[in-house]
């Protein structure tokens, strides 16, 4: 009986410790492209030229989670990606970042999400615990990859701030 409830409390704690310890390797967050005007825009031509280069930046993966919060111009930017990868697209609630979060935490691989200016860095703040600079409101080449670093207790990722190298042909 003794084994019994041993082998059953070592495959609890087991099945718990890789929960523990799934995470993403890597997490990409970037606020939508270039916008037009008006409630709930869609993306400009220069932000849909951005959103298609987008593809360019995962050359190297084979696949990714990706994920979008539920606006047109978030769900433009994401399209590229959705379709390059033949993925299904996560949408998830901007104002409930902390249960992102969660979700996020449960998978592994690469994970990409496209927010606003507002949201992208709370999210980055709150997957690595640093303090994170504020995107403007204007500048959309500017995005954040977050590197696993397991720790004992849990994962926290190291946060650096990025600028896209590729360059947009001028709309006239």
């Amino acid at each position: 009986m003794n084994k019994i409830i041993l082998a059953i409390t070592f495959l609890a704690l087991s099945f718990n410790c890789s929960l523990a310890f799934a995470a993403p390797d890597e997490v990409y967050l970037f606020r939508h492209s270039e916008k037009l005007t008006g409630k709930n825009p869609a993306l400009s031509e220069e932000g849909k030229a951005r959103a298609n280069n987008l593809v360019t930046l995962f050359k190297e993966h084979q696949n990714i989670h990706l994920f979008s919060s539920n606006y047109k111009r978030t769900l433009q930017t994401a399209a590229p990606l959705e379709a390059h990868f033949n993925t299904k697209l996560n949408v998830y609630n901007a104002g409930e970042l902390g249960d992102l979060k969660n979700e996020l935490l449960k998978l592994k691989g690469v994970v990409v999400v496209i927010g606003h200016s507002n949201t992208t860095p709370q999210l980055a703040e709150l997957l690595s615990n640093e303090k994170v600079p504020a995107m403007s409101e204007t500048q959309f080449t500017q995005y954040f990859i977050l590197h696993s670093k397991p720790r004992s207790n849990g994962t926290d990722y190291d946060v650096t701030h990025h600028t896209m190298s590729f360059k947009l042909k001028s709309v006239i």
